[in-house]
C-alpha cells in the first residue's frame, strides 16, 4: 500500500514527502527499514530510526523522512496492523473429520475444522470459527463471530456470547475445586452450575474458568483475560476488566467493572472488589476493597545480601518491640 493511501485511511497530515512509495510492512522503530512504516508516541524519546516513514503526534524537525502526523500514532498503527495483516476468512464449512452430535444447530456460515467434537443440543452462531481438536459439551451455546483456537475445551451447559475469542488450551466450565469432610474422607462436591461468557470477551491460552456449584460463574462483556489465569467457581468478573497472566481468583468472588489485576495477583475466596480498582503485581487480596483506587503489596526485587539483612531484622522485630515497651 502506498504511503499516501495510508495517510488517507487514517486522516494523517504528511510532512517531508519527497516521493510516494510502497510501504511493504509495519515494524518497530528499532527494526524498521526503508520500506517500512513505524510509529512513536513520544518523539522526545526518539534516538534514531532507519524507517521509510513514521507516524508521530507532531513534526520532528531532526528527522528527514516522511512523517504522518496524527493525534494518537499508536492507535493508528494498531488499526493499520489489521489492514496489513488480515485474518484468513473462514466460513461455511463443517469438516467430515468433525464429530457432530444430535439436535445440534450450526449456522451455515460457521467454520468447524478437523477433529472438532460437538456434543448433543449445541448451538453455534454466525461466522464462528472452531479450530481442530476442540471439544464442545452438551447444551452449550456459542454466539456469532467467535473464535475458538485449537484444543479449547468447553464443558457442558456453557453459554458464550458474540465476538468472543478463546485461545488454545483454555478450559471452560470444569468442576469447581470443592470437597467436604465425611469422617476421615474428603469427598467431592458435585458442581452442577454453569459458566456464562458475555460479548466481546477474550480468554488467553491455558486459562481455566470453573463452573459454579449451583448458580453461574460469569465473565461480563468486554473483559480481557490473559494466559494462565484461574477463575474459580461462582465468581463474577465485571465489565471491561483485565486479568493479567497468573492471576488466581478463589471461589465466590465478585470483581467490579474496569478492574485491573496485574500479574500473579491472588484473591482469596468470597472477596468483593469494587469498580475502577487496580491491584499491582504479586499482591494478595484478603479482604473486600470498597473504594476505587490503586492497591498493592508486592515487593520489588532488591539485591540478595541486602534482603537477607532485612530478613534478620524482621525476625528480631518481636524482641525489638518488647524492649521498646519495657523502656
Amino acid at each position: 500500500m502506498r504511503l499516501t493511501q495510508i495517510a488517507s485511511l487514517i486522516n494523517a497530515k504528511i510532512e517531508n514527502l519527497k516521493e510516494d512509495f510502497e510501504v511493504k510492512s509495519l515494524k518497530s522503530i528499532e527494526k524498521a527499514g526503508k520500506e517500512d512504516l513505524t510509529f512513536i508516541k513520544d518523539p522526545k524519546k526518539l534516538s534514531k530510526t532507519s524507517a521509510g516513514a513514521i507516524l508521530t503526534p507532531y513534526y520532528i524537525e531532526s528527522l528527514d523522512i516522511p512523517q504522518l502526523i496524527v493525534d494518537k500514532p499508536d492507535i493508528s498503527f494498531y488499526k493499520l496492523i489489521e489492514i496489513f495483516y488480515p485474518e484468513e476468512k473462514k466460513t461455511g464449512y463443517i469438516s467430515p473429520k468433525a464429530v457432530v452430535g444430535k439436535n445440534t444447530y450450526i449456522d451455515q456460515t460457521a467454520y468447524i475444522d478437523d477433529f472438532v467434537v460437538i456434543k448433543d443440543n449445541v448451538k453455534i452462531g454466525k461466522n464462528t470459527v472452531i479450530y481442530p481438536f476442540s471439544y464442545i459439551g452438551e447444551n452449550t451455546e456459542i454466539g456469532d463471530n467467535c473464535i475458538l483456537y485449537p484444543s479449547v475445551v468447553i464443558y457442558k451447559d456453557t453459554k458464550i456470547g458474540n465476538n468472543v475469542i478463546i485461545h488454545s488450551g483454555a478450559v471452560i466450565a470444569a468442576d469447581g475445586f470443592g470437597y467436604y469432610q465425611d469422617g476421615k474422607e474428603r469427598k467431592k462436591i458435585k458442581h452442577v452450575g454453569k459458566v456464562i461468557i458475555e460479548d466481546d470477551v477474550e480468554i488467553g491460552a491455558n486459562t481455566t474458568i470453573d463452573r459454579a456449584l449451583v448458580d453461574e460463574t460469569i465473565i461480563k462483556k468486554g473483559t480481557k483475560i490473559d494466559n494462565l489465569v484461574m477463575v474459580a467457581h461462582n465468581c463474577q468478573i465485571g465489565e471491561n476488566s483485565i486479568l493479567v497472566s497468573q492471576v488466581g481468583i478463589a471461589g465466590s468472588c465478585k470483581i467490579g467493572n474496569n478492574v485491573i489485576l496485574a500479574g500473579q495477583v491472588g484473591v482469596a475466596d468470597h472477596i468483593t472488589i469494587t469498580d475502577n480498582v487496580i491491584i499491582t503485581a504479586k499482591s494478595g487480596v484478603g479482604s473486600d476493597i470498597t473504594e476505587s483506587g490503586i492497591y498493592g503489596s508486592g515487593l520489588n526485587a532488591i539485591e540478595w545480601k541486602k534482603w537477607k539483612r532485612i530478613m534478620q531484622y524482621i525476625y528480631k522485630l518481636p524482641e525489638i518491640v518488647k524492649n521498646i515497651k519495657s523502656e
